[in-house]
């Protein structure tokens, strides 16, 4: 059985364009959070989850206009400092609109 058949048609992980942020550091406001994402690509929204107070829960979504853009930030922003934290970057399905976080 060869290596395709044995994964399907290609071993590449399928496309995705949406990124689940965790361990954010809750003084790095949504200006900066996109700021520092925009350079992989266009961003297509941006949704940092909070709680009753309004204050940063710690994680957040952020979705891109293409999966290459995607890809490259997990690449380059994955385990990263950012303010005083270490950013854990994931490839996630997309969060649909009216979906409570």
């Amino acid at each position: 059985m060869s290596n395709q058949d044995r994964h399907g048609p290609s071993s590449r992980p399928s496309q995705f364009s949406s990124l689940y942020l965790a361990n954010l550091d809750p003084q790095v406001s949504d200006e900066a959070l996109i700021q520092m994402f925009s350079g992989f690509g266009k961003i297509i929204r941006s949704v940092r989850a909070k709680d009753f107070r309004g204050d940063s829960r710690g994680f957040a979504f952020i979705e891109f206009e293409s999966s290459d853009s995607a890809e490259q930030a997990v690449e380059h922003m994955n385990g990263r400092l950012i303010g005083q934290k270490i950013l854990c970057v994931e490839r996630t399905p997309k969060v649909d609109d009216g979906e409570f976080i």
